[in-house]
């Protein structure tokens, strides 16, 4: 049975709701609301690509590396270029990979961990024919087969050669010994972290005539702690043959080069009258002692500490000592 309010029942009830004596019913929520999904506050879904001056600068000098030295190996100019470097999740790449794919573990000693170089099985054939007198650029059957034993050992040469390059690339950093592990066709074999770790991926375009292709490394990020702060500092470039000669050359000027070489034996401060009163026979007193060490300055700064003497006839002085800090010492 419906029951109807009056008026005055009406009026009293929105009085009472609008001065707190009545609490309002709370909306019903719908069951969709109330589902919720676990958050997992170390691994953010969106990964912030960050800037590493150093790294770049070894991936430039890694290119120009492997540009010439693919040339020289194959006998057939090859161009390279590199693609922008990417933070991307170890599972998220991986699935991106067809089968097969030459996948190269190798290792970089001190880091800790392996790291993964993948070649396009395109490019592999192209290198394989190259090898073998042909052209490169015949499409071969991809899909549903294995590298033969001969086309493993030729692409190990193109391993070999990569990492070298890769090697003398973070000399410019830091020395490092690249190792080969062992070889993968199949992604799911090529575990060098886990799916959810961040690598560092950094592309290049292989353009060789009609043949095409990409190489690829990854990095674990993690494996990189130890010299993560210096590879986001700024880096200088390598130098050039170029560079190295004129530095040369100025350090020779430099040395040839004449500055002023003093001995100071001592001072005396005196007022101007008695300075206008000397005569000759009037003995000064300084204010070093006969055994303590003299300054001796080069071009104007002081260098060295030392006690003077004769030396074959001449007057001398005997370095006994370097400045280190002019102001303490």
């Amino acid at each position: 049975m419906e029951q109807i309010l009056s008026q005055d029942e009406v009026d009293a009830l929105l009085k009472g709701i609008s001065g707190g004596d009545i609490e309002e019913p709370e909306a019903a929520l719908e069951a969709e609301g109330l589902e919720y999904t676990p958050y997992d506050f170390k691994r953010t879904e969106k990964i912030v690509q960050i800037k590493m001056p150093a790294l770049d600068v070894i991936n430039d000098v890694f290119l120009r590396s492997i540009r010439s030295s693919l040339s020289n190996a194959l006998r057939r100019i090859v161009d390279v270029t590199s693609v922008p470097m990417e933070l991307e999740r170890f599972g998220a790449f991986i699935r991106t990979l067809p089968v097969p794919s030459s996948l190269q573990i190798f290792k970089m000693d001190p880091f800790r961990g392996n790291a993964l170089l993948v070649m396009e099985p395109q490019l592999v054939f192209a290198f394989v024919e190259n090898f073998l007198g042909g052209s490169g650029q015949r499409k071969a059957r991809i899909e549903g087969r294995d590298f033969t034993a001969i086309e493993q050992k030729l692409i190990l040469r193109v391993v070999t050669i990569l990492l070298q390059d890769l090697e003398k690339a973070w000399a410019s950093l830091l020395p490092i010994k690249v190792q080969y592990t062992r070889s993968e066709i199949n992604p799911q074999f090529a575990k060098i972290c886990q799916p959810e770790d961040i690598i560092i991926i950094n592309r290049y375009e292989l353009d060789m005539d009609r043949a095409a292709g990409s190489i690829t490394t990854c990095i674990p990020i993690a494996n990189l702690t130890s010299v993560q702060q210096r590879l986001a500092s700024t880096f200088q470039r390598e130098k050039s043959d170029e560079d190295i000669k004129n530095q040369n050359i100025l350090i020779e000027n430099i040395k040839n080069l004449e500055v002023e070489f003093k001995v100071i034996l001592g001072q005396v401060t005196m007022p101007a009258g008695d300075i206008m009163a000397l005569e000759r026979g009037d003995i000064l007193q300084l204010d070093q002692r006969k055994d303590d060490l003299l300054p001796a300055y080069v071009a104007g700064a002081r260098k060295y500490m030392g006690t003077p003497g004769i030396h074959r006839g001449s007057k001398a002085f005997l370095l006994k000592r370097r400045v280190l800090n002019p102001e303490r010492d």
